[in-house]
């Protein structure tokens, strides 16, 4: 089959939609992807045999107008032009929308040349809009209609053929609420181990001579739903009981001044080390001196139903894991034994289960061994990905009779 993709965003920076073209071509289809330039990336190119048409937008224009998609019909007009032409130029069998926004032209364009609409959902997009800080402060929170994104969800995937989830709780969630009978895949954001084992390089300016201390890592975003804030509470309340405590928070965002301030203030900046953003392919060198990983994130309808990719990594690098109770990550924790739980934004009770591995070094090598087998036995995207090549099997199939 021939498989046209749609992306509101630039690539090739999206690992997950990388996975699933590449997947999709080693079983056979073939993948045109049509997407953006900010003016970063050239107007065509054939990147590892997937075929991209890029469409230019200035950043800053991309920012305003993707934001009010459902306040100002510009966006929505630019897409519809540039993917009707896509499709026509291309003449694929099968149109592959990546996440929520791009849905609702989906389906009309669906409707148009007859073909199948596969929505691809990254995320919990109605949630991650109500939890955005633009969408809660002026002028945002009097352009964006958070109400209305829960109504467009209902309405735009209810017209699709199949849908894409990367978590079974996000099934479950949007089989309540869409009233047509529609399939399901699940793919959650697993790696490809092979892969991302190839793209670790040595990076000796990332080590910081950490041997003789207990080392909790984080990577990834910093923003309202990450419970930095929780970890930097917990570090304050265990400073005095473990005194080689280093905590690595890797990443940057939205809120990263705001928790370097805190931990000013508290007096915490020789056990918090913020590292900002990094290249993901120095994370070995930050795993080789980390002792146990977090995922501190605030329990929410988008984290309950997540698949982060962080997780999955973690395990690869067998570290003992410590989580919030967010029930899809939870459920993996609990399945692969490679983790403590504890409860969602309870800084007191991170801080216990913190001191639980802190004084047991084996059960934290144990758990760390748990999670890199059940990685290799189960949570690998070779395993994982088998539900979106079965999805493609069966439409060609269709296609064929």
């Amino acid at each position: 089959m021939k498989i046209a993709m749609i992306l509101d965003q630039q690539f090739p920076i999206d690992d997950r939609v990388e996975k699933e073209a590449l997947t999709l071509i080693k079983n056979g289809h073939n993948v045109v992807l049509l997407c953006l330039t900010f003016g970063d990336y050239p107007k065509q190119e054939n990147y590892k045999n997937i075929f991209i048409t890029r469409v230019y937008m200035p950043r800053q224009v991309f920012k305003k107008l993707s934001a009010l998609i459902l306040t100002l019909p510009f966006y929505h007009w630019f897409w519809k032009r540039k993917i009707t032409k896509f499709i026509s130029d291309e003449n694929p069998d099968a149109i592959h929308i990546h996440d929520l926004p791009l849905c609702g032209i989906g389906a009309k364009i669906k409707q148009i040349f007859n073909l199948p609409l596969i929505a691809d959902m990254h995320e919990n997009y109605p949630i991650m809009v109500e939890e955005m800080a633009y969408a809660n402060t002026f002028p945002g929170n009097f352009l964006i209609n958070k109400k209305k994104w829960y109504n467009k969800e209902k309405e735009w995937l209810s017209q699709a053929d199949k849908i894409i989830v990367v978590a079974p709780e996000m099934k479950n969630r949007l089989k309540k609420i869409i009233s047509a009978e529609i399939n399901f895949a699940v793919v959650p954001n697993t790696i490809d181990v092979r892969t991302f084992e190839k793209s670790q390089k040595p990076c000796p300016e990332k080590k910081q001579g950490l041997q003789n201390y207990f080392v909790i890592t984080y990577f990834g975003g910093i923003d309202s739903v990450r419970g930095i804030e929780t970890l930097i509470d917990a570090a304050n309340l265990l400073k005095d009981k473990i005194k080689t405590l280093k905590i690595l928070i890797v990443g940057s965002g939205a809120l990263l001044e705001s928790h370097q301030q805190k931990s000013r203030e508290l007096r915490l900046t020789d056990i918090i080390q913020f590292e900002g953003r990094q290249d993901p392919s120095c994370l070995n060198s930050y795993m080789e001196q980390t002792d146990l990983c977090v995922i501190p994130h605030l329990k929410s309808p988008q984290t309950d139903n997540s698949s982060p990719n962080k997780l999955f990594i973690y395990m690869f690098f067998k570290k003992a894991l410590i989580v919030s109770n967010c029930n899809s990550i939870q459920k993996i924790i609990e399945d692969a034994k490679c983790g403590l739980v504890y409860e969602s934004g309870n800084s007191h009770e991170l801080a216990d289960r913190i001191l639980q591995l802190y004084n047991n070094p084996e059960k934290t090598v144990i758990l760390g061994e748990n999670g890199h087998k059940a990685l290799l036995r189960k949570y690998n995207w070779n395993k994982t990905s088998q539900p979106l090549i079965d999805l493609y099997s069966n439409l060609k199939t269709q296609k064929d009779q």
